[in-house]
């Protein structure tokens, strides 16, 4: 695969988490964007059709992105 082709990395039921992910990917200087939110969003009902809202990302990003997605948030200081 080309590093510049475009590829689902995860795919979302609801655009509040497919948001956040793609804020915390471009905070990460990620670029990505989001297809199906509008549909989705309008429509739930086409969800199951469309397959859900789904995260757009360059191929070449790929595993950087991954790990983004999953590492864990810092433990948050109380004092």
């Amino acid at each position: 695969m080309k590093p510049d082709s475009i590829v689902v990395l995860r795919t979302f039921e609801n655009a509040g988490e497919a948001n956040l992910v793609k804020s915390k990917l471009l905070s990460y200087g990620i670029p990505c964007f989001l297809s199906d939110e509008n549909t989705v969003t309008l429509y739930p009902l086409f969800n199951q059709a469309l397959g859900g809202i789904r995260l757009n990302i360059f191929y070449r990003d790929k595993e950087e992105a991954v790990r983004i997605i999953d590492e864990e948030p810092d433990e948050i200081d109380p004092n």
